[in-house]
């Protein structure tokens, strides 16, 4: 592999879901057509190995190979049964109070990423992942009806002190929202909430 390749390579596993061509670009700084060229040469380098490349029109993500598939599986199930760890009880909670929000903003509050946990929780059908029609590089996660089974309430106000870590959680939001404001990235404000909250449920 080439510089460029193995880059591209360490995003795709650090993002652990697809990506598309102009998110590589951008964070790259090189040209989508020289993304598309590269992405093109890559797979050669995913035969017979646990892991594969998968290209799409505009999206490119690394996946396990089919022939692990059954021990997977396994893995999923014995995972489900466990309790879960403090860490996605945590990551859980956020996504109790805010009803959806994005990696980045689970990220910012917790203070490292989240992604593996974000994974498990989604297998275990705790939470789920919606379009987030106001920027498609960051899906929003929402809790499932089978959370509120797990925590034993019938809606997500009966959570402990739900106004008072509402209140909390907003203030690290809007702390998290100048921070993206200083990168000139896309932030979602109250109307826009709205907005999405409505479609995203959809």
């Amino acid at each position: 592999m080439n510089e460029l390749q193995q880059k591209i390579e360490s995003l795709l596993l650090y993002k652990n879901e697809p990506v598309s061509f102009s998110w590589l670009s951008k964070i790259l700084d090189v040209e989508k057509k020289t993304i598309n060229e590269t992405l093109l040469l890559m797979p050669e380098f995913y035969i017979k190995r646990g892991i594969t490349l998968v290209i799409t029109d505009q999206e490119v993500g690394l996946v396990t190979n089919d022939i692990s598939a059954d021990i997977l599986a396994e893995l999923s199930k014995q995972s489900e049964e466990k309790e879960l760890s403090k860490q996605a009880l945590e990551t859980l909670a956020i996504i109790g109070y805010r009803g959806m929000i994005t990696k980045s903003e689970i990220d910012y509050i917790r203070g490292v990423n989240s992604v593996f946990i974000l994974r498990n929780l989604m297998i275990r059908g705790l939470i789920t992942k919606k379009k987030n029609v106001l920027d498609q590089r960051s899906p929003l996660y929402i809790p499932t009806h089978d959370m509120l089974s797990y925590l034993g309430i019938t809606e997500i106000t009966q959570l402990p002190k739900y106004q008072e870590t509402q209140k909390k959680l907003r203030e690290l939001e809007e702390e998290f929202d100048e921070r993206q404001k200083d990168n000139n990235q896309l932030l979602l404000g109250k109307e826009q909430r709205k907005i999405t909250k409505i479609r995203s449920y959809d």
